[in-house]
C-alpha cells in the first residue's frame, strides 16, 4: 500500500494521458465549430438526392446535424478533463466519474458498431453486389464489431483496476483529513 499523500503510477498516468485527450477533444471541438459552418454540406450531397447512391437515413440524418453532434462531443470532452482531473486529484467523484466514462465509452462502442451495420445494410446490394465489394462490407463489419469488443475488453480491465482495492484505498486517503 502507498503511503499517505501518494498515489499509484497507474492512476497517476491514466488521469494525465486522460487530462491531455479530454482537452485535445475540447480544442478539436472548438476548432470544428469554427469551420463547420463553411463547410458545404448541403452542396455536397445535392448530387446524390433522388439517385440509388442516396445516403441512407442515419447517415443523412448525421451530416444534418453535425453542429449538433460537435457540441456534444466538445461537452463531453471538456467534461471527461474536468473527471479525469478529480482521478489525479485521487476524488471520489473523479474515479467514479471515470468510471462512468469507461462504461459508456465501452456501451457507445457497442451502439455505435450496430449503427455501423445498420448503415453498410442501407448502402443496399443484396445479392446483385460486386463480390468484392461484399467482401468489403463484411470486413468492415468484423473490424468495426472486433474494435467495439477490443474497447469493452480494455475499459472492463482499467474499471477492474480503478475498484481494486488498492486503488479504492488512494481515494479514501485523499478523502480523509
Amino acid at each position: 500500500m502507498n503511503p499517505p499523500g501518494t498515489g499509484s503510477s497507474f492512476v497517476t498516468v491514466m488521469a494525465w494521458i486522460s487530462i491531455a485527450l479530454g482537452v485535445l477533444g475540447a480544442v478539436s471541438g472548438l476548432m470544428q465549430a469554427a469551420l463547420l459552418p463553411a463547410l458545404p454540406v448541403e452542396a455536397m450531397l445535392q448530387p446524390l438526392e433522388g439517385t440509388e447512391a442516396s445516403l441512407p437515413p442515419a447517415l443523412a440524418w448525421m451530416f444534418g446535424h453535425l453542429q449538433l453532434l460537435n457540441l456534444l462531443s466538445l461537452l463531453s470532452s471538456a467534461l471527461f478533463a474536468w473527471v479525469s482531473w478529480g482521478l489525479l486529484k485521487r476524488r471520489e467523484w473523479g474515479r467514479l466519474g471515470f468510471i462512468g466514462f469507461l462504461v459508456l465509452g465501452a456501451l457507445a462502442g457497442i451502439v455505435g458498431a450496430a449503427w455501423f451495420g445498420h448503415i453498410l445494410d442501407g448502402l443496399g446490394g443484396g445479392e446483385d453486389m460486386d463480390p468484392m465489394l461484399q467482401s468489403l462490407q463484411s470486413a468492415m463489419r468484423t473490424m468495426m464489431w472486433l474494435g467495439a469488443v477490443l474497447v469493452v475488453v480494455l475499459h472492463g480491465a482499467i474499471v477492474w483496476k480503478l475498484c481494486s482495492p488498492t486503488v479504492r484505498a488512494e481515494f479514501a486517503l485523499a478523502a480523509s483529513p
